[in-house]
């Protein structure tokens, strides 16, 4: 378990627990972002950088708990959708994932990660 903090002028403004499960998943519990912060897309920052890490190091999905009212933020803002029952389950047969009452477990699949290299010379 992991704590992903952002910095803005040595005040937190944005935050993120990821838990890597294993190289099929990934799960993001908890995130939060300062009232003063918040609608400046500091979070979406914070997220690229995770969701980068999650790339290079193979992890193929991403899972969150998203409550009814942020939901619609995770689909049209992050590529998130919301994982039927059937799904869930086949994924805590072999993880043990966080589900809060009251939440929708959302899921992403992790884009690849590209290394690109410097070229010789020149």
């Amino acid at each position: 378990m992991y704590c992903a903090v952002l910095l803005v002028n040595h005040a937190v403004v944005s935050c993120a627990i990821v838990r890597i499960l294993g190289q099929q998943l990934a799960e993001l519990p908890l995130v939060a972002t300062s009232s003063k912060s918040e609608g400046q897309g500091l979070f979406h920052v914070l997220f690229t950088c995770v969701e980068k890490l999650l790339g290079f190091l193979n992890v193929k999905n991403l899972v969150l708990p998203a409550a009814e009212e942020a939901e619609s933020i995770w689909t049209n803002k992050f590529g998130f959708s919301k994982m039927n029952q059937d799904e869930v389950m086949e994924f805590r047969k072999d993880y043990q994932m966080m589900v809060f009452q009251g939440t929708s477990m959302l899921r992403k699949a992790v884009p690849k990660c590209r290394i690109v290299s410097k070229s010789q010379g020149g």
